[in-house]
């Protein structure tokens, strides 16, 4: 059976990225990625309605419904959280952005490769949290009773994890953002996202504690 993971990582004010400018007070449905040219890669951006600010990088080219899309280009060799995905040869797969933070999908081979691709985000972003995993050969109907230690977990991770449950963080579209999260607990979004990561490392070594014994 294929071994491979569909994750989601979110990027909070990430360096380097234009598209989660269009996020700051919309939603980002989409991105849309053109070919190569002369050092700059083409995008399009699709969000939930006109974008209020004035300091974006692209130009309206569309309208339709409820969204608005938006044409610009950015250099192919800036270094942003999607090319650090996909040096790891992990296609991006879906892009999204809202309230300043970006949602990458992807596919990841195995645990391993997983969590390399987070590691190395993690050296480049300030702030790289997990927010959704599916194992290959799983569906929605799909029970497999998971057993995950609460003592492994310190008070503070536990209570981080459960604020930002209740508050529908994990949610998508989310009901609430990290900096929102953050005021319910009184810390800093920078204190929220470390908590978080080092909760969210030991549920994912939880959820593929066999696949982890493989490897070692």
């Amino acid at each position: 059976m294929p071994t491979g993971i569909l994750a989601t990582v979110t990027v909070r004010d990430p360096a380097a990225c234009p598209v989660v400018e269009f996020g700051r007070n919309r939603r980002v449905r989409s991105v849309t990625t053109g070919q190569p040219s002369r050092g700059r890669i083409p995008l399009e951006v699709t969000t939930d309605g006109p974008v209020e600010r004035d300091d974006h990088p692209g130009e309206e080219v569309f309208s339709y419904d409820a969204e608005t899309v938006y044409r610009l280009d950015r250099p192919a060799d800036q270094g942003c959280a999607c090319d650090c995905v996909e040096r790891h040869d992990c296609p991006v797969r879906d892009i999204s952005a809202e309230d300043g933070e970006l949602l990458v999908t992807f596919i990841a081979a195995d645990l391993a490769e997983l969590r390399d691709v987070v590691a190395d985000l993690r050296t480049r972003e300030q702030s790289v949290t997990v927010r959704s995993l599916r194992q290959s050969g799983t569906d929605e109907g799909d029970s497999e009773p998971v057993f995950v230690d609460k003592q492994a977990f310190t008070d503070r991770q536990r209570e981080v994890l459960r604020t930002a449950h209740e508050l529908g963080y994990f949610e998508r579209p989310k009901q609430a953002n990290a900096g929102e999260v953050a005021a319910e607990l009184d810390v800093c979004p920078s204190t929220f996202a470390g908590h978080l990561a080092a909760a969210q490392t030991k549920l994912m070594d939880a959820l593929f504690e066999e696949d982890a014994a493989e490897l070692d």
